[in-house]
């Protein structure tokens, strides 16, 4: 076993998987990393439970056969395809949010440089008056 593998998180359970991402700041960590967490630091973690630090602990101190197997899924090419597309969908889902996340916080403070030319390009008296100068 290559303990410097990622660690296949598709061997475990959704909720153990975004445990773990959180766990490491978002990034697939290697068998290694996983397997040096002492079982008092995962049964602290939400999500994890006994039965679910058993399983953590099957993978990580898995025979090399054993691992080498379960870290490649048998993914047909269709079945990969739809997984990335399932996750590309889920990319766009989450830009979407943040933009408009970005978009509400902008509306409640907005700039006061461009409340100020908002104000000026509504009233038409102040846009007028700097522009009947120049054109005539």
């Amino acid at each position: 076993m290559d303990w410097d593998e990622p660690f296949p998180l598709t061997a475990v359970p959704p909720r153990v998987r975004n445990t773990i991402l959180n766990e490491f700041k978002g990034r697939c960590p290697s068998i290694r990393e996983v397997a040096e967490i002492p079982d008092s630091q995962w049964l602290a973690t939400p999500n994890i439970g006994p039965t679910f630090l058993k399983q953590i602990r099957s993978v990580a101190d898995a025979e090399p056969q054993q691992t080498s197997n379960s870290s490649r899924p048998r993914l047909t090419d269709a079945e990969l395809l739809e997984c990335l597309e399932r996750l590309q969908d889920e990319l766009r889902w989450l830009q979407e949010q943040m933009e408009t996340r970005l978009l509400k916080t902008a509306r409640r403070r907005p700039n006061r440089r461009w409340l100020k030319l908002a104000t000026q390009d509504g009233s038409g008296q102040q846009e007028g008056a700097q522009g009947s100068g120049h054109n005539g």
